[in-house]
C-alpha cells in the first residue's frame, strides 16, 4: 500500500515537470516579441563594393519586393505571404538557407510590383520607409563591368542581441568582372582661390626739413698745423763741468766763532807735529822697557 502511495507521488512530480517544461517557450515568445513595434517601418542600405580591386560597383539598379508581412498569432511572430507569392509552396522556415532567395525569386511573378533605385558613384543604395516583412532583394540591372549579384532576403526589423534593428545594412558578395577593373581616377584638385591683390601700402609722410646746423667755428688746416709757442728760455745752470770749488777742508772755520768774525790767519805749523808723534814713540818705548826689567827682578 505504502509502495503504491510512493509510484503515485513519483508520477504526479514528473507529470508536473514536463508541464512546466512545456509552459516555457509559450511564456518566452511573448516575451522576446514583446519589445516589437509594428506600426514602425525600416530601412535598408546595401552597399555594392569590389574589395579585391578597392572599387565600388557603379551604375545599375536593385529592386526590393515585399515576400511577406510580420504577424503576431497569440504572441508569436511569423510572416504571412503577400498575394505575389501565395500559394508559391515554398516554407519560410529557415531564412539562412541560401537557395531560399533562389527560388522564391523563381516564384516571382511577372506582374509583382516592386520599389527600383539606381546605384550611386558610391556603390550604395538605399530603401527608406519600408513597411516591416520579409523583403527579397534582386539586381534588375547589372553594374558596369560586372555580373548581376545573387539575390538574397532582409527582414525588416531585424533581431539582434540589444533588441529589434529597423535600419538593417546589407554587404552582399559582388558578382563577377566582365571586363579589366581599372581603378577610377582620382578626382581633380579644385582650382586653389586666386590670391586677392594686397592693399596698396600708404604714401608715408614726408619728413619736416632739419634746421641748418650752426657753421662750426674754421678748423685749423690739419695740413698747416698751428705752430707751438716758443718755449721760455730757462735759466742758465750752473756748468756741470766747472762746479763751485768746496771750501778748504784744512783750513775749517773754528768753532765757536761764526765765518763772519773768524781772524785772518798768517800761516800755519805744521813741524810740532812729528815732533810730538816721535816724543810720544820714544816714551811708549822708554815705558815698556822698564815694565819689562820689574817683571824680570
Amino acid at each position: 500500500m505504502k509502495q503504491n502511495k510512493n509510484n503515485r507521488f513519483a508520477a504526479l512530480l514528473l507529470a508536473l515537470c514536463m508541464a512546466v517544461c512545456c509552459a516555457l517557450p509559450a511564456l518566452a515568445a511573448p516575451a522576446a516579441s514583446a519589445n516589437i513595434d509594428l506600426s514602425r517601418t525600416g530601412s535598408m542600405d546595401v552597399t555594392l563594393y569590389d574589395h579585391q580591386n578597392d572599387v565600388p560597383l557603379r551604375g545599375g539598379a536593385l529592386t526590393v519586393y515585399k515576400v511577406a508581412d510580420v504577424a503576431r498569432t497569440n504572441g508569436d511572430l511569423h510572416f504571412v505571404y503577400t498575394a505575389d507569392f501565395t500559394g508559391c509552396g515554398i516554407a519560410l522556415g529557415d531564412l539562412t538557407d541560401s537557395t531560399l532567395a533562389s527560388r522564391l525569386e523563381a516564384k516571382l511573378p511577372a506582374r509583382a510590383a516592386g520599389t527600383t533605385h539606381k546605384i550611386s558613384e558610391q556603390g550604395i543604395v538605399s530603401f527608406d520607409a519600408l513597411p516591416l516583412g520579409l523583403y527579397l532583394v534582386v539586381q534588375t540591372e547589372n553594374s558596369k563591368g560586372y555580373e548581376a549579384i545573387n539575390s538574397f532576403l532582409v527582414s525588416l526589423p531585424m533581431a539582434d542581441e540589444s533588441g529589434w534593428l529597423y535600419t538593417v545594412d546589407a554587404t552582399p558578395k559582388v558578382g563577377a568582372p566582365t571586363q579589366e577593373v581599372t581603378p577610377p581616377e582620382p578626382d581633380k584638385p579644385s582650382e586653389p582661390e586666386k590670391p586677392s591683390e594686397p592693399d596698396k601700402p600708404t604714401q608715408p609722410d614726408t619728413p619736416d626739413e632739419p634746421d641748418n646746423p650752426d657753421m662750426p667755428v674754421d678748423p685749423n688746416d690739419p695740413n698747416r698745423p698751428v705752430s707751438p709757442g716758443t718755449p721760455d728760455n730757462p735759466v742758465n745752470p750752473g756748468n756741470p763741468d766747472n762746479p763751485v770749488a768746496p771750501g778748504n777742508p784744512d783750513n775749517p772755520v773754528a768753532p765757536g766763532r761764526p765765518d763772519g768774525n773768524a781772524l785772518p790767519q798768517s800761516g800755519q805749523l805744521n813741524w810740532p807735529i812729528p815732533f810730538m808723534a816721535c816724543s810720544g814713540v820714544l816714551l811708549f818705548a822708554v815705558g815698556w822697557v822698564l815694565d819689562r826689567k820689574e817683571m824680570l827682578a
